[in-house]
């Protein structure tokens, strides 16, 4: 919750499009999106900074979810891998503070996603958790003692690229067999591709229409399952596994006892339940009973988590002032 009160603006930078949200007392009073320009780098800053130009007199500050490595204390960026620019210790915050005169915060754009789903969503009332979130790789944020763990180097919870197989497939991080090899959207439709080059089944047939592969989504292979596509069925099982199998070892790791799987392809989690849950229910003998939840938020979650991420981080800067003050 967020104790200092006034308003906080958050925004999500995707991909293809960027989302805001104006927050007050984790209410959203106003909301929008635009497409996130395709140069990136001067153009994105140039839209970020049209964003936050003319806030309400009573925002105190704004949060901004990026789809990549940042440095929390800096306020910088390190690496964002599918927007064009020179990323590389860019002082994104001080540009944008200094045309909008108000602090910004930064943070990882699943870590945005965790504290949205804690705070208002799926997690709330839960003090320990992971929280996943699943598209074209794996994003994730960890939640103890009731707040999401951000480290200075913003990758706390990362676990698209923690190694579940060591044999596995080379992933873009550089690394081999990382989770989001085996468990993302593209790890999906990569099962679908090559099932496919064996037989299409009537329902894929269906589904796939006159664009056949190239028709290929995780929406697709979803609406696949639930005409009991075999193949479909066998794919979403296999995420399943490897998310559990995943999600298992680090609720072994951090005392964990909740699981929230959101994002691009959770709209599939009834496909992807059953053997997530299985596989999560082979470590209870160490963790006791852990909980597994579909997050609540949808879409919007980033912007708002980025928002409430930006009223934590302003109330701790308020402690820590006083606590100067008073030595």
């Amino acid at each position: 919750m967020m104790a200092e009160s006034g308003r906080y603006l958050g925004i999500d930078v995707g991909g293809t499009r960027i989302k805001w949200s104006m927050v007050e007392d984790t209410n959203v009073v106003a909301a929008g999106d635009v497409p996130t320009p395709r140069q990136g780098g001067e153009a994105l800053i140039s839209l970020l900074k049209d964003l936050t130009a003319s806030l309400d007199p009573t925002t105190r500050a704004v949060g901004l979810a990026l789809p990549g490595l940042v440095n929390t204390q800096t306020k910088s960026t390190i690496f964002i891998p599918n927007i064009p620019g020179n990323w590389m210790n860019y002082p994104i915050a001080a540009e944008l503070e200094r045309s909008c005169g108000v602090p910004v915060f930064i943070l990882n754009d699943a870590r945005a996603f965790g504290h949205a789903e804690l705070i208002v969503g799926a997690g709330r009332g839960e003090r320990n958790t992971l929280f996943l979130t699943l598209g074209t790789g794996v994003g994730g944020a960890i939640a103890r003692d009731g707040r999401i763990l951000v480290g200075e180097i913003d990758s706390i919870g990362e676990m698209g690229h923690v190694n579940i197989d060591a044999a596995g497939e080379m992933c873009g991080c550089g690394g081999v067999g990382c989770l989001e090899t085996v468990a993302s959207g593209s790890a999906l439709v990569g099962y679908m591709a090559r099932a496919a080059l064996t037989s299409l089944s009537p329902a894929l047939t269906s589904v796939l229409g006159d664009r056949g592969l190239q028709a290929l989504t995780p929406e697709s292979i979803a609406k696949a399952a639930d005409m009991k596509d075999p193949w479909a069925l066998a794919a979403f099982e296999k995420i399943g596994r490897h998310l559990g199998l995943a999600a298992g070892t680090a609720c072994v790791l951090m005392q964990l006892s909740c699981v929230v799987v959101g994002g691009g392809i959770s709209g599939a989690f009834r496909h992807i339940a059953p053997s997530m849950t299985a596989a999560l229910a082979e470590r209870t003998s160490v963790t006791g009973a852990i909980a597994l939840n579909a997050a609540h938020l949808g879409s919007e979650s980033g912007s708002l988590g980025a928002a409430l991420y930006a009223g934590i981080r302003t109330e701790l800067e308020a402690k820590l002032s006083s606590q100067e003050l008073a030595l």
